[in-house]
């Protein structure tokens, strides 16, 4: 879901530069100008040892982002291919995951010297459009807020709350949290890294619990419309799978 250490609209580090929402989990402010098209993708590997469910699973994310207007981009996401395997995958074949089409609204920009954040919100909605054994049910829309700080020293802060209409295999409805919070340093004007806290549902026990992850990362520049970078993540929780590693390639075009 991919600019790094934090959320970053127009920043000292160059308001003409690429701004990706990832590799962090919290998102960027920043939206795609009209008339730009951005990609960002690359592999995750995710490995769960807890009892009764080793598993690793293979995919790969997608995220396409096109500007329509001031502050307004549209956007299409997906997990991609993905396959689980393992001791204890449960052998179904792999395949397309789900994809969520959306918005992006980028309302406001920072202000270092009055510490006023920059905010965007994201709206999307997860269609029942993948692989039969990786489908879900039903449209389930979500809704999120990105705010973000350009702190004193080239620190950041990004912060992003959101919530989730979510269907359990028996049809059941439910709402889940988001919940997002990062915190970057730019140790060069290319470089930048981020350690982070990664809250993907928030629910009852019954529709999931919690799925809390701690991570780490880092991204690079390599000119202005191109980065690379990656993100890892520890379960904080004994109720999240227990590790995962990403890469990720963005560009603009």
């Amino acid at each position: 879901m991919i600019a790094l250490c934090c959320v970053l609209s127009t920043s000292a580090h160059g308001a003409d530069r690429i701004d990706t929402d990832g590799p962090d989990f919290v998102e960027s402010t920043g939206s795609v100008a009209k008339g730009r098209f951005q990609f960002e993708t690359g592999p995750q590997q995710t490995s769960d040892r807890r009892p009764g469910a080793h598993t690793n699973t293979a995919a790969t994310p997608l995220l396409l982002k096109a500007g329509i207007g001031k502050g307004m981009e549209l956007r299409l996401e997906t997990d991609g291919y993905s396959h689980v395997g393992g001791a204890d995958a449960p052998g179904v074949p792999g395949g397309m995951a789900d994809t969520a089409i959306g918005i992006k609204w980028h309302v406001q920009d920072s202000e270092e010297s009055t510490m006023k954040p920059a905010l965007a919100w994201i709206a999307h909605v997860e269609l029942p459009s993948g692989s039969p054994a990786l489908r879900g049910i039903g449209l389930r829309p979500s809704l999120r807020a990105v705010i973000g700080w350009d702190l004193p020293h080239d620190f950041t802060l990004g912060v992003m709350p959101g919530v989730k209409l979510d269907i359990r295999a028996d049809g059941h409805r439910f709402v889940s949290g988001i919940l997002g919070v990062v915190a970057g340093y730019w140790w060069t004007p290319r470089l930048r890294s981020f350690i982070e806290a990664e809250a993907d549902s928030i629910a009852r026990a019954q529709d999931g619990g919690v799925i809390f992850y701690k991570n780490a990362g880092a991204a690079y520049l390599i000119a202005d419309d191109w980065q690379i970078g990656g993100r890892a993540g520890w379960a904080a929780n004994s109720n999240t799978p227990s590790r995962y590693f990403m890469l990720s390639l963005a560009g603009r075009f």
